[in-house]
């Protein structure tokens, strides 16, 4: 009897700590045959404080539910398909599925006799585990309560016990497990090791990216390599050379090779252009530099050159050809056109009105997007398709935007095209936000729709850099872009979405119009002597400082500006600097050109104040200046901090004549010798510690070393030779590509490439005959201009018949509400970036302030008398002033036009209206270059007013308009894919209700996707919160206890269904919130982000404490047999449902006019996006997270609140320490850094390597819940570590996040997200089936809280833990990479 009653308690003993103390669910999970004992304190639990035992009956009685059980040996023993969880000396059992625990059990080892410290101490614990005679029972599948706990712990110096039982001789023996210093190690390790290797990569990427770059030899061998290889394989074959070519001002001939049979031709259309026997040259740019170059050495070509007249200057008489006959808005205007025949060239003049209001000086509209300038680029793209309809060339050379769109006009007939890309960053936009947009815009440039929407339309703008992209995807396979440098394609690529859709944009580097020597040999030039040269030097600097009227002083460094003053060159930051260069060395400063923008317009100034205050050592004249060939001979340096340069020819243009530059290394830049930065963000104050990095290294370098640099500068070469073998190959291959395509298109090729023909243009040959495209017989659109939008039409007295010039010049003249009141002022928010408010490199409309009325020039002036060198570049910093006023003038014009219930005074918006008025329903902001001095702001299209409910919504709180919070809130409210477990109820084993909440996860997103690709964003917008009220309803009512207890678990059920529904549109609000706060830069969108991640973990937190305090499952988890059956759920879940039904009714009514525009169509986005690295890298991410770790989310939660050693409030307490105290001084700290280094946060993210995998590992291995060199503490210490490993976790995810908005746009932003949600989703479901970790942690997460010496690497030897924690660190990495390489505010 005695024997049974010890083999009964040694059995019973095992089950309890078998099962319970060590958490385990399954050996097979973990891999190891020994259970470890983690002696930790206990607490009765609610639900079984009731609980009684009684040996003699099999009913164990735990409050509501009875559960029957036969404690016998076999019963006990019982399992077909498990495997075991103890060593056994002699005989293996099965895993055990029961465990029966109580103090009355443990009273039978009082009599027995055990042997040894570590069983004593064994025995001691379970006699003091727990006193209330409690008895449980669960399957061992079960999440809740799987451990009970003991309050004896193991030595100081172990983590566990291992028990060894022997069945057969009825004795077991203990050993201590665990080693402590695993604990500590990996403790201290996961503290500090993210932190170390985030530190390590921001350290390494400052280091590598943010290098002043010192080039002492110019061109890099490579690009030598590759110009010789050009020059060999072009222009190197003596077996076909036998012509020769003079080059201008060049005795020495060039050899070409023998030209074809049929000389090909070209056709050109540029607004700057050469006409030297009429000594007519128009040139303000590079483009004016290429179109000389072009006609003076293409000669083995016959050109046609399409040129318009200007009105300042009187043009020869030259052959009348016949007319051309465009259409505007349904009415015919006549265009003359001349000859001029120069050797192989043949100039098309073409001469009217509308094009003789351009100058020499402004060849082009000032404004590209307003109802002038649209008359303008339609006569000009009109009549050009005309010329090549008449003229039939082999190509087509199109040079930027402006004549991008004559293509289009003779579809079907297509002509193979080369476009060149001088300055991307202008692409001429119209906005098309309506159905009158479009329709007005197409009878502007007399296209049909389905023609603009096919190559031309862009979102929500009419782009005609996109036309031009469009068209060589469509009928040349992508091939024909270049940019005008080795970089600048490749960026241009990846700033500009126009471009996404292409594979990739090659490069043709422009040369240097001066170097037309022979390239055949590359031997050095003969050096000048060196007394010889530097005498020279000193003759021409002399001339200059004479000529600047600066102090004529050989020992002053003279440092030389010449170019555009705007931001894209960097004239502000010389401004910003010039005072510390001034006070620190002995220098002189020149600069010279013309003033474009804002930012040359304050750096004028500045510099007035400059030159009174450093008189004799500084020269500015913001003005186009012909300059003298010594000022580029005499020059010390060149100053070149662009923020953008295609090229940078006057880089060249200095260093071959002597000059160092100083300069940004962006574009084509940083070919010639010289100091060079990087440029890594766009951010002012980077740029200027960049700068001043460059120049300080210049000014204090030796004299020997400046001679060796400009010896090296002198003997560069950028030959025309080599521009034109690369120009032959590209223009022979778009042919032969062109070809290749319309050969594999269809047999009828008209209805291949479009199945609409344009009418509309009247061509006429030599003899006077009309000559018209064949109209498609299938087919035929003519643009919709009879229809036009009620204010062009009644406004301008249009009516059908011809227009003549002076009616046109009416039209012009006018304030045109359909088009140029709305062009300027409403952002392309869809289809561009977050990026800094001085240097938007995005396609956009955006916000110009121009300070109309000269109060924010008349500050900055007066507050120039306190200039220091030190406020110049804080302060007084041109871009920083300018930034604080456009926030001052926003806020006036978001009071004038979109609340404004008081009137008040306005001291930057120019307007005499004191009350808000009319805003057109289409539109978003309304600019300042939309003010009218006598009339005070222009009248909206529609004539709309806000509504009440829209005023209101604009209102701020906190800085944060209302609607912005609403929208906040939606996204704090949904959850991710990675989360879906949180849903599917608390046990991650219930596989039925994880499916459904997947299914419906994955088909409710493409229902809000489809919503918002195909209707107005208000609605995808405000249903989800309708759908959230629905399910919070559901939840009140499955709290009523007069409802059945099945019907109950099914309606929570049914709430957590309806609740994936409205959770899946989270994406929508992350990227369509603040359409109006696009002024604030990168560094408001970071503190956003962590606020509302913040919250959004904060909210989880809270959720899972909820459910995990009351909710429980069925032992066969069909349904909740504990659903809340408690009125007071009601009442507090029901007014939230009412708060959230009721602001959908806000959110329909009131959000702003910008959310209520259909989106615009993108032609090829799909595979747009998908060219895009990051954004396959960003999915592969979320698909190994899924994988791997989305079935043990409920661990890590259960690991955090399930604890029996910690008290709740102490826990609560913790968790607003870090989510919110912590992460609110995190996030003001990330905040402000991330204002200067736009990449920080990305960086520091992805530095924490495999932090996710890091985080899970310590919130389901166990090791966290015991921590022996931590006492009592220990419990705490594990979740703050837990805690702290999440706060890392969410860095790095708000990083991912701000990696897509700084390489895409909001819509590709949209659709990755909305693709990686359904591709997070399905992956869930697929590793529900074959993940190692569908049923637990398994060996991907081993448990290490058993570890010892003797085990060596037993538990992480094997394959799936290595492939995981692999994947993880390396995807990172790779991300890194591809941000870097297609971050839009690197230039």
């Amino acid at each position: 009897m005695l024997i049974s009653k010890c083999a009964y308690v040694l059995q019973s003993l095992f089950f309890f700590i078998g099962l319970s103390l060590a958490e385990r669910r399954t050996a097979s999970q973990h891999g190891f045959d020994e259970i470890t004992l983690s002696a930790k304190a206990v607490e009765p639990l609610p639900e079984f404080n009731n609980s009684l035992i009684d040996f003699s009956s099999t009913i164990l009685e735990t409050g509501s539910s009875d559960y029957s059980t036969n404690l016998t040996t076999d019963n006990l023993w019982s399992s077909e398909s498990s495997t075991p969880l103890i060593e056994i000396s002699k005989v293996e059992y099965p895993e055990l599925n029961s465990s029966v625990v109580g103090e009355k059990v443990a009273d039978y080892f009082n009599s027995l006799n055990f042997e040894g410290k570590a069983a004593l101490a064994a025995l001691n614990a379970l006699k003091h585990s727990y006193g209330s005679s409690h008895v449980r029972r669960f399957t061992p599948y079960e999440l809740f309560g799987q451990s009970q706990w003991v309050e004896e712990a193991t030595e100081i110096t172990h983590a566990g016990w291992s028990i060894m039982f022997d069945n057969f001789g009825r004795y077991f023996t203990l050993e201590l497990r665990g080693l402590r210093e695993i604990t500590f190690a990996f403790f201290i390790l996961f503290s500090l090791l993210p932190i170390a290797t985030g530190a390590m990569t921001v350290y390494i990427f400052k280091r590598r990216y943010y290098a002043v770059t010192f080039n002492k030899q110019g061109r890099s061998k490579k690009s030598v390599r590759q110009l010789q290889e050009n020059f060999v394989t072009d222009f190197d074959d003596t077996s076909n050379l036998s012509a020769t070519l003079a080059l201008p001002d060049n005795d020495e001939p060039l050899v070409v090779r023998e030209p074809p049979q049929e000389r090909l031709s070209i056709l050109f259309a540029t607004l700057e252009y050469n006409i030297p026997d009429w000594n007519i040259k128009i040139k303000i740019g590079g483009l004016g530099v290429m179109a000389q170059l072009m006609s003076n050495n293409l000669q083995r070509y016959d050109l046609i050159w399409v040129v318009p007249c200007v009105g300042d200057i009187v043009y020869p008489v030259a052959e009348t050809a016949p007319s051309i006959i465009v259409k505007i808005v349904n009415q015919e205007y006549e265009v003359k056109v001349y000859y001029h025949y120069l050797e192989n060239i043949k100039y098309v003049i073409l001469d009217c009105p509308i094009l003789r209001k351009q100058t020499s000086r402004n060849p082009y509209p000032l404004r590209m997007d307003d109802f002038s300038s649209a008359i303008f680029y339609s006569i000009w793209n009109q009549s050009i398709a005309a010329v090549m309809m008449r003229e039939n060339p082999d190509i087509y050379h199109i040079n930027d935007y402006h004549c991008a769109l004559a293509p289009l006009y003779n579809l079907p007939r297509t002509v193979p095209c080369a476009v060149s890309l001088h300055n991307a960053e202008f692409q001429g936009l119209w906005p098309l936000q309506s159905a009158n947009d479009l329709r007005d815009v197409c009878g502007l440039f007399n296209i049909p729709k389905s023609v603009c929407k096919g190559y031309v339309q862009f979102g929500n703008a009419f782009n005609l850099m996109h036309a031009a992209a469009s068209y060589v995807r469509k009928h040349q396979s992508g091939f024909g872009v270049v940019g005008v440098s080795d970089k600048y394609g490749h960026r241009s690529w990846v700033r500009y979405p126009v471009f996404w859709s292409l594979k990739k944009v090659g490069h043709l580097p422009n040369p240097d119009p001066t170097d037309v020597d022979r390239a055949t040999t590359f031997e050095p030039k003969q050096l000048p002597d060196l007394a010889e040269y530097n005498e020279k030097r000193k003759v021409e600097k002399r001339k200059t400082q004479e000529w600047a009227g600066l102090t004529v002083d050989d020992t002053a460094d003279l440092l030389v500006f010449v170019g555009r003053w705007s931001v894209q060159k960097g004239i502000d930051l010389i401004a910003d600097l010039a005072p510390t260069l001034l006070d620190k060395y002995n220098t002189q400063i020149i600069v010279v050109g013309p003033v474009i923008d804002l930012h040359g317009k304050f750096a004028a100034e500045k510099f007035a104040y400059i030159m009174e205050r450093y008189p004799g050592r500084v020269f500015s004249r913001p003005e186009f200046v012909h300059l003298p060939s010594f000022i580029f001979d005499g020059a010390d340096f060149a100053l070149i901090p662009s923020r953008d340069e295609p090229f940078g020819l006057v880089a060249v243009e200095f260093g071959r004549r002597g000059a160092i530059c100083i300069g940004a290394r962006v574009g084509g830049l940083g070919e010639m010798p010289g100091w060079w930065y990087v440029v890594e963000s766009s951010t002012t104050p980077h740029l200027l510690k960049q700068f001043e990095t460059a120049c300080s290294r210049a000014l204090n370098s030796s004299s020997e070393l400046r001679h060796n640099l400009r010896m090296a500068a002198i003997q560069q070469r950028f030959p025309v030779t080599e521009w034109m073998a690369l120009y032959d190959k590209l223009i022979k291959k778009c042919i032969k590509t062109h070809k290749k395509v319309v050969k594999a298109s269809a047999v009828d090729e008209q209805s291949a490439y479009v199945s609409t023909t344009l009418p509309g243009i009247k061509v006429y040959d030599t003899d006077g005959a009309v000559v018209a495209n064949k109209p498609n017989d299938k087919v035929q659109e003519a643009p919709d201009t009879s229809e036009l939008s009620n204010s062009t039409a009644e406004k301008n007295n249009i009516v059908p018949g011809q227009l003549s010039p002076e009616k046109l010049d009416e039209i012009m003249e006018a304030d045109n509400d359909s088009v140029a009141s709305s062009v300027g002022s409403r952002p392309l928010s869809e289809l561009t970036y977050v990026s800094q408010s001085s240097m938007n490199f995005g396609s956009k409309l955006g916000v110009r302030f121009i300070d109309t009325n000269g109060v924010a020039i008349s500050e900055f002036s007066a507050a120039l008398i306190s200039l220091t060198p030190e406020n110049s570049k804080t302060k007084l910093c041109i871009d920083n002033f300018l930034v604080k006023i456009l926030q001052k003038w926003y806020n006036e014009e978001h009071h004038y036009y979109r609340t404004g219930f008081r009137p008040r005074f306005y001291k930057y918006l120019k307007t005499r209206g004191k009350k808000p008025r009319e805003l057109d329903d289409g539109s978003s902001v309304l600019s300042e270059s939309s003010f009218r001095e006598d009339f005070g702001p222009v009248r909206g299209v529609a004539g709309h007013q806000l509504s009440t409910c829209q005023r209101v919504m604009y209102v701020k709180v906190l800085g944060w308009p209302l609607y912005a919070i609403f929208l906040a809130l939606g996204q704090i409210l949904s959850i991710s894919s990675f989360h879906l477990s949180l849903l599917s109820g608390f046990e991650r084993n219930h596989m039925t209700s994880l499916y459904v909440v997947s299914g419906v996860f994955i088909i409710s997103t493409f229902f809000w996707w489809g919503l918002y690709k195909n209707f107005a964003s208000i609605h995808s917008l405000s249903i989800p919160f309708t759908v959230y009220g629905l399910a919070f309803t559901m939840t009140g009512i499955s709290s009523m206890p007069f409802i059945p207890f099945m019907t109950r678990g099914w309606l929570s059920y049914g709430a957590t269904w309806i609740y994936a529904i409205a959770a899946s549109s989270g994406p929508l609000y992350f990227t369509l919130n603040f359409e109006d706060e696009h002024t604030k830069g990168l560094g408001s969108w970071v503190t956003r982000a962590c606020i509302l991640h913040g919250l959004q973990q904060l909210w989880t937190a809270l959720l899972w404490l909820w459910g995990t305090l009351s909710s429980r499952l069925d032992w066969n988890y069909s349904v909740l047999i504990r659903p809340m059956n408690n009125m007071l759920v009601a009442a507090a879940v029901w007014p939230i449902a009412f708060v959230l039904m009721l602001i959908t009714v806000m959110l329909y009514k009131g959000l702003p006019p910008f959310y209520r525009q259909t989106p615009g169509s993108v032609p090829a986005f799909s595979k747009a996006l998908f060219h895009r690295r990051v954004v396959i890298c960003f999915l592969l991410m979320v698909a190994n997270q899924n994988f791997w770790m989305s079935s043990l989310i409920s661990h890590g939660w259960r690991f955090f609140w399930n604890s029996e050693l910690t008290v709740l409030w102490k826990v609560i307490l913790m968790m607003f320490s870090f989510l919110v105290f912590l992460w609110v001084g995190l996030l003001t700290l990330l905040g402000r850094l991330s204002n200067t280094h736009t990449w920080l946060i990305p960086v520091l993210g992805l530095g924490f390597g495999g932090i996710k995998w890091i985080h899970v590992f310590w919130g389901t291995s166990n090791i966290g819940f015991f921590l022996p060199w931590a006492g009592i503490s220990g419990a705490y210490i594990g979740r703050a570590l837990w805690l702290w490993l999440g706060v890392l976790d969410s860095i790095q995810g708000i990083g991912c996040g701000l990696i897509l908005l700084q390489t895409l746009s909001r819509r590709h932003v949209t659709n990755t997200l909305l693709t990686a949600q359904v591709i997070g989703a399905s992956v869930t479901l697929l590793a529900s089936a074959i993940s190692p970790t569908k049923t637990g942690p398994s060996n991907v997460f081993p448990d290490l809280t058993g570890y010892t010496t003797a085990d060596g690497l037993k538990p992480i030897a094997n394959l799936a833990f290595w492939v995981c924690l692999c994947l993880n660190v390396i995807l990172c990495g790779v991300y890194l990479k591809c941000f870097h390489k297609e971050n839009i505010n690197r230039p």
